[in-house]
């Protein structure tokens, strides 16, 4: 993609950003084909997480313009009884000091972010302490990585609130991966607080057009942040570390590469050729699924101009063995029930879809070949 903008006039770049729309791509039905079953109670589900218990889903369901922050929400999804519950109501009386066994994030959190949270991508991992914590990318009138932990209860998950860690001046994270010892892994797509040209973001123009405009970075609690020095590229999407945390794969969006680190040394140390790779996720085989976009620049900016709309943007499920990065396409789709897929998350045998717009997941079988 990089390649071909290049050769379009920066002027008719702008104007395709600016305003193009297609009705004709949205999707308005809600009806099962090609075995895959559209679950249609959602809004902008980004993306997914199984919890310990193996049958619920935390669901990070985006605003509608995750570039201004619009609120969102986190929820709970039951794939056996297909329930949504909310994971985090965002109560005033949260919005408390927490004492020091208990603050996962920094001290100059702003609190609690209640009604304003705006998530995009969310993780799940198992402390050392044994204690389960969750970290959300938060855009809503803040940049911070919200910490909850989850809790386990009579009536069902919880997330209770531990903190936030403020992000650097101009971070624009999108996704976030946890550490055993409660840092974490996160992505950065491009200044944010860099100029705009017809009311778009100018770092997000350079990073269309193939430039480096974001990174890989590590936050540990006593050290604070460090950048990862090979990780720098066009857009930076999602992340995820390997179960022995000693490797970081990351998607180049704009780049068309799934790239292998060292998590120590920040060394690219593989990659996997993938045209705009999304969100990151293991299978229960311990294989990289990298949901990924092939559709046309129109087809995909038809997408953002209906922000909550479900629509047909063609996409790709490429599964990655971790340790030799060769990678294999398990799914080729374009249109109904959905298209516009941004993670792919295994539970039971059947994969669960989550899209960054519109009012559905969707769950089919786990493609055991790849595609012909």
């Amino acid at each position: 993609m990089p390649r071909r903008l290049l050769t379009l006039p920066l002027a008719g770049l702008l104007l395709a950003l600016a305003g193009c729309s297609d009705d004709s791509l949205m999707i308005s039905d809600c009806v099962t084909k090609d075995g895959m079953q559209p679950l249609c109670q959602f809004h902008n589900p980004e993306d997914l997480v199984l919890l310990p218990d193996g049958k619920t889903l935390l669901v990070s369901q985006m605003g509608l313009n995750f570039q201004q922050g619009d609120a969102g929400s986190l929820v709970f999804f039951d794939t056996r009884t297909e329930q949504l519950t909310p994971a985090f109501a965002g109560s005033s009386h949260e919005n408390i000091a927490l004492d020091t066994a208990n603050n996962w994030g920094t001290a100059d959190c702003p609190g609690n972010p209640g009604q304003t949270m705006a998530p995009h991508g969310i993780a799940l991992r198992k402390r050392d302490d044994q204690r389960w914590q969750v970290a959300a990318v938060n855009h809503g009138g803040r940049e911070t990585i919200e910490m909850f932990e989850l809790l386990s209860v009579s009536s069902g998950p919880q997330l209770a609130w531990r903190g936030c860690v403020v992000q650097p001046a101009g971070t624009f994270v999108n996704d976030v991966a946890l550490l055993k010892d409660g840092g974490y892994i996160a992505s950065h797509m491009h200044d944010k607080d860099a100029a705009h040209l017809f009311s778009i973001n100018s770092g997000l123009i350079k990073a269309i057009l193939g430039m480096d405009t974001g990174y890989v970075f590590e936050w540990q609690p006593a050290s604070g942040f460090r950048i990862l020095q090979d990780s720098h590229g066009a857009f930076i999407n999602g992340v995820e570390i390997s179960p022995d945390e000693q490797s970081v794969f990351a998607s180049v969006y704009f780049g068309d590469e799934v790239r292998k680190l060292d998590r120590l040394s920040g060394e690219k140390i593989g990659s996997a050729e993938v045209s705009k790779a999304d969100n990151l996720a293991w299978d229960d085989r311990g294989m990289l699924l990298a949901v990924s976009h092939n559709g046309s620049l129109s087809e995909e900016l038809a997408c953002f101009g209906k922000p909550g709309s479900t629509c047909s943007l063609p996409y790709n499920i490429t599964r990655i063995d971790p340790q030799s990065m060769h990678s294999e396409v398990i799914l080729s789709h374009s249109g109904a029930p959905m298209g516009a897929a941004t993670v792919a998350r295994e539970v039971d045998g059947y994969l669960y879809l989550g899209s960054f717009s519109g009012d559905r997941i969707v769950k089919l079988k786990y493609p055991e070949s790849p595609q012909p």
